[in-house]
């Protein structure tokens, strides 16, 4: 009789098995016990004692035997492996560790960003007011949970302004895709999803105080207003990005500094100033502003000597580089190894390159009080040639030879700068040799260069706005690959066509042999 039930029972243990699976399944969706869940379990392991109960020596070596125990080790396995992967996921989820592995680092933030990220003193709230079908949403929510990942200070949250209507109208929220930075009563506003927007609204977000950059006008300087190819206003539009508040401000209009003026730009003057002026900004300098200048080659020297004063020369010469130079342009030198220094700590591996510049000599005899530090320097085999109108260049035993300094920083030594001094700290001075590296037409044409970071590393130093000293968020590139119609073609057969044929034709030999 126990023979014939044998089978049944074999039933009867599978539908209990299946009845206690279904409503553990049901239970886990569930995310709770409801009457018919426990009516389907316990039936199940009624089944089960029924089968146990009929057939004990049966259970018993089904239970011992050697399907037994490799089913006890392949299920130990996978529970081991589930835990093992549940374990790497807390863990994933406790310490962001990434590797970004594309050429140009294009998933990493840039130092710049973690710079800020790293300096943040008060909570900052991210609204991101996107759409689930919105276009951007996703490359958005990469990029802020980077930002959050780097810092405690900052949380984020995604609102459906089609659903939150209410909290949309709050915020006047007119557009999908809208950014908005909170901190405390601040708010900024952003439409972008590059790196380069959501950390110029950060910084915009957390700086209660605008620097303020002043470009010198009314001797044929450089124009930051201006969009021609010498004009600066590419240069002025990452200023301001970077929350500095930038002005022109004309000498012959004005002898007390300028409120707000923290740095005075200088750039390439074609008429020469006067001595009224000269002296104005010498006494600028005195009473705590900033000079950044920007000298062409050609001509002497337009500020009448002012440079003199805190140690530099600066003679009629341009220099020529044989050895590294801009795709062989030998009047265009290039950079890619700097002096350290607090503006320049983070440009290695970066290339800046000067179209045209003339040399920066510092004094037979130092000016006391001031110390130069060089930032920039050509080669070894450079030099500045003095005739350099003429149609042929040659080095000349009597010229400078390189290393020639390209920029310099300048500031007021240790000694002066006592705890108890009263008076105002004296300004800084940043000199390059050459203006035309920032201007329109060369930020234009050459992309992925660091001649934005010398620029405004060096700002930011005489700024003294330290933690924007870094290098800047990579523009995002557009990789395109051009194919001719013969190749398009054989990318698609090969993928359609010769591809599946081979695995048939590989199948078909293998049934030959076997067969």
């Amino acid at each position: 009789m126990a023979e014939r039930l044998t089978p049944y029972l074999r039933y009867v243990a599978l539908v209990g098995v299946g009845a206690v699976l279904l409503a553990l399944g049901a239970l886990l969706v569930v995310g709770q016990t409801v009457l018919w869940i426990e009516i389907v379990g316990g039936l199940g392991v009624l089944l089960l004692a029924i089968a146990a109960l009929a057939q004990p020596a049966q259970c018993k070596a089904w239970l011992t035997g050697r399907q037994a125990r490799y089913g006890g080790n392949a299920a130990l396995m996978s529970l081991a492996f589930v835990v093992i992967l549940g374990l790497v996921n807390y863990l994933g989820t406790r310490y962001h560790l990434r590797w970004d592995v594309t050429e140009n680092k294009a998933f990493s933030l840039s130092p710049q960003t973690l710079d800020i990220l790293a300096s943040l003193q008060e909570p900052v709230t991210v609204k991101l007011f996107f759409t689930p079908g919105h276009y951007n949403r996703q490359q958005a929510q990469d990029l802020i949970q980077e930002y959050a990942i780097r810092s405690d200070k900052l949380s984020y949250e995604f609102i459906d302004p089609d659903v939150e209507r209410r909290i949309a109208m709050e915020y006047k929220i007119a557009r999908d895709g809208t950014i908005v930075f909170e901190r405390g009563e601040r708010r900024e506003i952003t439409f972008g999803v590059q790196e380069q927007d959501l950390t110029s609204a950060l910084l915009k977000v957390t700086r209660d105080e605008k620097r303020g950059v002043f470009f010198l006008t009314g001797h044929q300087e450089r124009d930051p207003q201006s969009s021609e190819s010498s004009g600066y206003s590419l240069i002025r539009q990452v200023l301001e990005n970077e929350n500095y508040r930038v002005e022109r401000v004309n000498l012959a209009a004005t002898e007390a500094v300028p409120e707000g003026m923290n740095v005075l730009v200088i750039a390439a003057p074609r008429v020469a100033l006067g001595s009224d002026e000269i002296s104005r900004i010498r006494q600028w300098v005195e009473q705590g502003v900033s000079l950044l200048v920007m000298l062409e080659p050609g001509g002497e020297d337009p500020l009448g000597g002012l440079l003199q004063d805190y140690g530099l020369v600066v003679s009629d010469n341009i220099i020529i580089d044989p050895t590294r130079s801009f795709f062989g342009d030998i009047a265009a030198p290039l950079v890619d190894r700097y002096q350290f220094h607090q503006i320049t700590k983070d440009m290695a591996g970066l290339t800046t390159f000067f179209p045209t510049a003339r040399a920066l000599t510092r004094a037979s005899e130092p000016v006391q009080g001031w110390q130069i530090q060089d930032l920039a320097s050509s080669s070894e085999n450079s030099w500045a040639e003095t005739d350099y109108r003429s149609q042929q260049v040659k080095k000349d035993e009597n010229e400078s030879q390189g290393p020639l300094a390209l920029a310099v920083a300048i500031e007021p030594a240790q000694a002066q700068e006592t705890e108890d001094s009263t008076s105002k700290p004296k300004g800084r001075l940043v000199v390059i040799g050459d203006a035309n590296f920032i201007e329109n037409g060369i930020l234009q044409q050459v992309r992925g260069i660091g001649n934005v970071d010398l620029f405004m590393n060096a700002v930011g130093w005489l700024a003294e706005e330290e933690s924007l000293i870094s290098i800047r968020p990579k523009e995002p590139e557009n990789r395109q690959v051009i194919l001719t119609p013969p190749q398009a073609r054989g990318i698609i057969y090969t993928n359609i066509l010769f591809a599946p044929l081979l695995v048939l034709i590989a199948g078909a030999i293998v049934w030959w042999r076997r067969r």
